[in-house]
């Protein structure tokens, strides 16, 4: 058996230290948030006013519904678009709830057009939120309708199923 007794030089000791307390500290964080992820779904109804500048469709939506762990809430984008050619679309969508507390999610999905309207599938990845949703993340399946009234407005419904973490 041979004990070596060369010492270990004291800036790799520090180093060795840095290395275990990175590891220590980042273990906890990443088994922490899996532990408070939770089902999430919401759904709205919704009304919506469109502009094509061919061939993307640029539309503002606002709408009214339920979401699990908001309760009463709010849907707001601005930016949601959709090529006209395509089918491919994208939105950035706020959900507010009674309190104030905002969720953020990000849609990217494939649209079917229809003879007055269409329908639309896709994915949702939330980005961000306040209050009780601060740092929050998660993600799942959406999905929903439009039906135009008029040239470019309308009304529709979405749903979003999946987790968050809370």
């Amino acid at each position: 058996m041979n004990i070596s007794t060369r010492a270990i030089p004291s800036n790799g000791l520090r180093g060795l230290a840095l290395l275990a307390v990175l590891v220590l500290a980042l273990m906890p964080r990443a088994a922490g948030a899996a532990a408070h992820e939770v089902p999430f779904s919401a759904a709205f109804t919704t009304e919506f006013e469109s502009a094509v500048v061919f061939p993307i469709a640029h539309i503002s939506v606002t709408g009214d519904g339920y979401g699990l762990h908001m309760g009463r809430s709010t849907a707001v984008t601005t930016d949601q678009s959709v090529n006209l050619i395509t089918g491919e679309g994208a939105a950035t969508y706020t959900l507010t709830a009674a309190n104030g507390d905002t969720v953020v999610l990000s849609l990217q999905f494939t649209t079917a057009f229809q003879p007055t309207g269409v329908t639309f599938e896709g994915t949702y990845v939330v980005t961000g939120g306040t209050g009780r949703f601060a740092g929050a993340t998660g993600s799942g399946s959406a999905s929903g309708s439009a039906t135009f009234t008029g040239m470019s407005n309308g009304f529709g419904s979405f749903a979003v199923d999946g987790t968050i973490s809370k």
